[in-house]
């Protein structure tokens, strides 16, 4: 692949993941209905709690495994779970299993057990699948330790298997994202099946639904029957599947993918985070709308900074 390219992509997938999530955080929780009453399509950044532009733990999260892959040159559990405990700003709207991991950890829990104690054996949420988009790319040539790091990276906060499969799944289809060329026509179906194969064994949910997005693709259904095949939740069965969808519908076009995830209504702001990066990584920051790029928050650990991160991790990637 063309470096520019492959670069591009790189600072796409992790940009994505802010605009997504920048998008749907000032509707998360509405229904899809409500959504398109008030919004009709959703095609502007709106004022939410913290300004036009601003992003959620799922971005604050994301910083923290792209700064922690930089500065260690590749996975260290023990620097990513401090650096979330260090990022972890309460505004940024955390959930409650990821706060209590991160206490824990804080209190001196060993940073690849404080999962495990979360909800009595680990959270299957989808908040380590919204911040995966840097290992996604780190890792976008090796699945096998694409899978391990991760799960692993996961365990911090979401030992569940759900929870651990999702990120996995997640960052695959970032992997595959950045692996395809989009000057050329991307067989949807083929796309599905390469995810499948890559589910494990201990994921037979999610490749049943990888199995409704294939007959998904080939009926054009209606919002509602997204919704109740694949769902819109914060789970991760029910909102991991749901991106890769919204992408792959709607492949030729990075606004038209995120705009659609967002309208789905529910967790709106870590589906359009997830669907963001996979769109991103597929597209590059050169398919991103410049209109949304120039809203994006932009201050210490803002939109130019998660792009030198971004570039910094290419760099780390081809030396």
């Amino acid at each position: 692949m063309n470096p520019e390219k492959l670069k591009d992509k790189f600072i796409g997938c992790m940009l994505g993941t802010h605009v997504g999530d920048a998008l749907g955080m000032p509707v998360e929780g509405y229904d899809c209905k409500t959504i398109e009453v008030k919004y009709g399509e959703l095609r502007e950044m709106l004022d939410a709690r913290m300004g036009v532009g601003t992003y959620t733990d799922d971005t604050e999260m994301m910083i923290g495994i792209a700064e922690s892959l930089v500065e260690c040159k590749g996975f260290n559990g023990r620097d990513m779970a401090d650096r979330f405990v260090k990022l972890h700003d309460p505004e940024r709207g955390y959930g409650v299993g990821t706060v209590r991991a991160l206490s824990l950890i804080k209190e001196g829990i060993d940073w690849n057990l404080a999962g495990e104690r979360v909800f009595g054996g680990g959270s299957f949420g989808n908040g380590s699948s919204m911040r995966i988009a840097p290992i996604g790319a780190f890792y976008y040539d090796n699945p096998d330790d694409l899978r391990k790091i991760a799960c692993e990276s996961s365990n911090i906060t979401h030992a569940h298997i759900f929870g651990k499969e999702g990120a996995a799944l997640q960052a695959f289809a970032v992997a595959e994202a950045i692996n395809s060329d989009p000057s050329e026509e991307l067989d949807k179906q083929s796309f599905i099946s390469d995810l499948i194969k890559f589910v494990s064994v201990d994921g037979k949910l999610y490749k049943a639904k990888l199995k409704h997005i294939k007959e998904l693709l080939k009926c054009g259904p209606d919002k509602a029957e997204v919704i109740n095949r694949l769902g819109n939740d914060s789970s991760a069965p029910n909102s991991v599947l749901t991106a890769i969808y919204s992408f792959i519908s709607h492949i030729h076009d990075f606004e038209d993918s995120v705009s659609y995830a967002v309208s789905l209504g529910g967790d709106t702001d870590t589906i359009g985070a997830m669907t963001g990066a996979i769109s991103g990584a597929y597209h590059g920051k050169s398919g991103i709308p410049q209109r949304w790029l120039d809203v994006l928050e932009n201050g210490e650990r803002g939109r130019d900074y998660i792009e030198m991160l971004a570039d910094k991790l290419y760099e780390l990637k081809i030396n």
